[in-house]
């Protein structure tokens, strides 16, 4: 029994840690980040910096520190890949654009992003870490959420953009339709390396596989990652109601059912951004 109990001591002791890192992560992403949004005037960007930051150093963390079980929380080569080398592309956009972002390169916190990868990186190699196999089925799961991304956008803004996209392209087509193009590769490229590399790992990855260790039926974690990914968007419910109480919940289910079935959460990270971009993907689009 003695012997029992303390060969038990090391199992347990991973999940301890990664059970901390992920109450620190939903402590950012809900009470901290509506905090920020309500009483941090919006032209003080710190707040939301040190959320990009510390999240993304702590999904990183639990990646390294669950690198011989990746695949039991949906991390493959896909989403490692899209994690690592796609999150810091975010400070160049900013820079190109000249946003007067603390993220934007080569501010502080921009450069923090770069270190964080590639340390992530350098942590993996020097531990031995080997990437899984990119399959042909991953692949095909990978195009389903670029769907499911285009689907849930013409759903949403479809009447909006429709108007909008008629008023743009009645003047000057050939070079409104160049504009969008060109914009579109950065916007999209940007939301990528924003929202879902910051909430995809959190909802659909470490949280969906330690409450799978706890023996949760996966229906119940499908719907209770669904909760939680509604109410990390609480502060829209006043402004966009039908955002907040529709779209949302449905975005989270399917995100879910796509994490779920594929058992990778990269094709819900392509999926969240190209909800997120959806303005000018839904305009190139309808100009095709």
């Amino acid at each position: 029994m003695d012997k029992a109990i303390e060969e038990s001591v090391p199992e347990r002791r991973p999940q301890q840690i990664g059970w901390l890192i992920l109450t620190l992560l939903l402590l950012l992403r809900i009470p901290y980040t509506i905090a920020i949004i309500h009483f941090i005037p919006i032209e003080n960007q710190n707040g939301s910096a040190d959320y990009e930051v510390s999240t993304y150093f702590l999904i990183c963390f639990l990646i390294w520190w669950e690198r011989k079980n990746l695949t039991k929380f949906h991390i493959g080569t896909s989403a490692l890949f899209l994690i690592i080398f796609i999150r810091p592309i975010q400070t160049l956009i900013l820079r190109y654009w000249e946003v007067d972002s603390p993220l934007a390169f080569p501010q502080p916190f921009g450069w923090a992003l770069w270190i964080i990868s590639l340390g992530l990186i350098l942590a993996l190699w020097s531990s031995g870490f080997r990437p899984t196999r990119v399959t042909a089925r991953s692949l095909l799961w990978i195009f389903a959420g670029l769907f499911i991304g285009i689907f849930l956008s013409i759903t949403e803004n479809f009447q909006t953009f429709r108007s909008m996209l008629y008023n743009a392209y009645s003047t000057h087509p050939q070079t409104q339709l160049t504009t969008v193009l060109y914009s579109t590769s950065l916007n999209v490229l940007y939301h990528l390396s924003f929202a879902p590399i910051n909430e995809e790992p959190l909802f659909r990855g470490f949280l969906w596989g330690y409450l799978r260790q706890f023996k949760w039926r996966e229906s119940l974690i499908w719907l209770f990652q669904t909760l939680l990914f509604t109410s990390a968007h609480i502060y829209l419910a006043r402004q966009f109601p039908v955002m907040f109480w529709i779209f949302i919940p449905v975005a989270g289910l399917l995100f879910g059912l796509l994490t779920w079935r594929s058992r990778s959460i990269a094709p819900a990270i392509l999926a969240h951004g190209v909800v997120n971009g959806s303005i000018y993907v839904l305009i190139v689009l309808l100009i095709l």
